[in-house]
């Protein structure tokens, strides 16, 4: 099944990575949109993309097995739990098979990895994860807390204040924005 996906790709995710060249201006518009198919891979055809200050909004068509892929997560994340490490991950990576894009599955393995301290691992899925879904607050905390692990706090600060602008409530995250401000001062 065909779908249209909207990504939103952040500068600050991508400050040291060939995408970073985008943010900074040194890529042409050709240039550009090949890094973007580089990057996405051959599942998703590009539709529409737009840059804005320290965003690449994007539309993608992608071709997709949404229920198939469903079904691997919830078999993958049921793996976990019974601590069948490989076959977990086996199911989510064919899960990305089948949904190159697929949230859950980014989300999955993202939060695998972390719990694992394999922190470059887990960034790189959550960033993907984000992506899709820029709104995720949990794929939000945990980025937040990657970044405070390897000392870069105003990275952290960016992940906690767009949890914030998503849920202006959210007592977790204003409690880690008011721990880190002693820290930045």
């Amino acid at each position: 099944m065909k779908r249209r996906v909207g990504l939103e790709i952040h500068r600050d995710d991508h400050k040291y990575d060939a995408l970073g060249q985008v943010f900074l201006g040194a890529a042409d518009r050709g240039h550009t949109l090949e890094l973007l198919r580089a990057y996405l891979g051959p599942h998703a055809a590009l539709k529409h993309v737009e840059l804005e200050d320290a965003v690449i909004r994007i539309e993608v068509d992608v071709q997709e097995f949404p229920t198939e892929s469903r079904t691997l997560v919830e078999l993958g994340r049921e793996m976990l739990r019974q601590g069948r490490i490989k076959a977990a991950i086996g199911h989510l990576e064919e899960a990305l098979r089948l949904s190159p894009l697929s949230a859950d599955a980014f989300k999955t393995l993202g939060r695998f990895h972390y719990r694992q301290r394999q922190r470059d691992l887990a960034r790189h899925y959550l960033v993907r994860a984000r992506e899709v879904a820029p709104a995720d607050l949990e794929v939000l905390r945990i980025l937040a807390e990657i970044a405070l692990h390897e000392d870069r706090p105003l990275e952290a600060r960016s992940y906690l204040e767009r949890v914030l602008t998503v849920r202006p409530t959210d007592r977790r995250a204003r409690a880690a924005l008011a721990r880190l401000r002693p820290a930045q001062a």
